[in-house]
């Protein structure tokens, strides 16, 4: 099954530090059909309307589950109590992984442990931490982040 990951540039945010950070979301094309991924979804109803949004309510996010074939959402809470990931399966040994808010650069996913977090990453810094570990030790082949453009490849 061949899966193929398009990176949408939404809009971009006023850092507290005076930066702008990208807010990306993603489409996730398959053969049957389009889906768009935004672990925060949200947005003017008819844009929705166009799309196939599944949303999974708080109590939903605390598990696993799979959505489409080759398409997984993961519970990563720690940034918020409900925040989920996105598991992306081409067909292929390796996997993508869309990373929503779970670490906002590639440095916080690389050294969750390591210095201080920008206002907002976690809610709860353990759980971030723990989660964060979690979705490292899955080892996807590439992670693609919300707010940030690049792209680690393992």
């Amino acid at each position: 099954m061949s899966l193929e990951i398009k990176r949408l540039h939404l809009a971009s945010l006023q850092g507290i530090d005076g930066g702008r950070w990208p807010v990306h979301g993603f489409v996730v094309t398959h053969p049957g059909g389009a889906v768009l991924v935004d672990t925060g979804v949200g947005g003017p109803q008819q844009v929705l309307d166009d799309w196939r949004v599944v949303n999974r309510s708080v109590a939903d996010a605390l598990a696993d589950a799979e959505v489409l074939p080759g398409l997984e959402v993961i519970a990563t809470p720690g940034h918020t109590e409900g925040h989920q990931c996105v598991i992306v399966r081409g067909g292929g040994d390796g996997f993508d992984l869309l990373i929503g808010d779970a670490a906002y650069t590639p440095r916080q996913y690389a050294e969750p442990d390591r210095g201080k977090l920008p206002a907002g990453q976690a809610s709860d810094i353990p759980v971030w931490r723990e989660s964060v570990r979690r979705i490292r030790s899955l080892c996807p082949e590439r992670v693609h982040f919300c707010h940030h453009t690049d792209i680690i490849h393992s």
